[in-house]
């Protein structure tokens, strides 16, 4: 009998938990030889060895994903990397943020340029969240406060402000359907219980060329997103990103479910 959407979406997160939890005991003490641009990534079908360093941003070591991480070992040392999609400006900004974090305990803000903010500590948890038809670029854990909150961030080089605000929306309403999987995946990945009554959003993109803002942006401000930018127009050939906020950076919010 053919699953539904919902079951094919639970039974994925469900195989995750245990995934997530072998990850983290596993690189809290890694092994003799392994390399800061070695990433394990965690995928409804198992781990996937995925490139860190700037030639070869998010591209996979191997064409399927393997469920023990010892086989992902195998995949990093043989270093034939598939090009699992294109090398675009995004997964180069991803990627360079996905390796600052888990060489630094998994704290995001110095490297988005949150230190001082709100947030007490922004933890990555995972990347490229897939909802069947969609994903989510980050997942975090935001420490703010006396809690621990979902933290979803997008990453955007043309400045896609609709499609961002609709896409952080959509990914919002699909986390909240799936708390009971995510709280328990997301304390797998940070060893922290998460609180869903609230989100954090965040958008990451350029500075505008023109040193214009979009109108939009008050409607960012109206949804409490928080905008960070790089200290440059363009993510092309960039090795080291400096990002700030130029705006204020808003604490995780009640979650509503309303269509704003």
């Amino acid at each position: 009998m053919s699953q539904t959407r919902d079951e094919v979406i639970r039974r994925r997160l469900n195989r995750m938990i245990n995934w997530a939890k072998k990850r983290r005991e596993f690189m809290a003490k890694p092994p003799e030889g392994w390399s800061e641009d070695w990433y394990i990534r965690i995928g409804g079908n198992g781990y996937r060895a995925v490139s860190l360093d700037y030639e070869h941003p998010l591209l996979g070591f191997a064409k399927t994903s393997a469920p023990n991480i010892e086989t992902v070992i195998r995949h990093f040392k043989k270093g034939n990397l598939n090009a699992l999609g294109r090398v675009t400006p995004e997964k180069q900004a991803q990627a360079w943020l996905i390796k600052k974090a888990i060489n630094h305990d998994l704290d995001l803000r110095t490297y988005l340029g949150l230190n001082g903010s709100v947030y007490n500590e922004l933890l990555f948890a995972l990347d490229e969240v897939s909802f069947i038809n969609k994903r989510l670029d980050i997942l975090a854990v935001g420490v703010s406060g006396d809690g621990c909150f979902p933290v979803s961030i997008e990453l955007k080089s043309n400045r896609a402000l609709k499609q961002l605000r609709e896409q952080l929306r959509s990914y919002q309403d699909q986390i909240k359907k799936y708390e009971t999987e995510f709280k328990k995946l997301l304390k797998a990945c940070v060893n922290k219980e998460v609180d869903f009554s609230k989100f954090g959003r965040i958008i990451v993109w350029p500075k505008s060329k023109s040193g214009n803002e979009s109108s939009e942006l008050t409607k960012c401000d109206h949804q409490k997103i928080t905008v960070i930018e790089s200290e440059t127009s363009n993510w092309s050939d960039i090795r080291e990103f400096t990002f700030h906020h130029p705006r204020k950076v808003y604490p995780p919010v009640p979650y509503t479910g309303e269509v704003s």
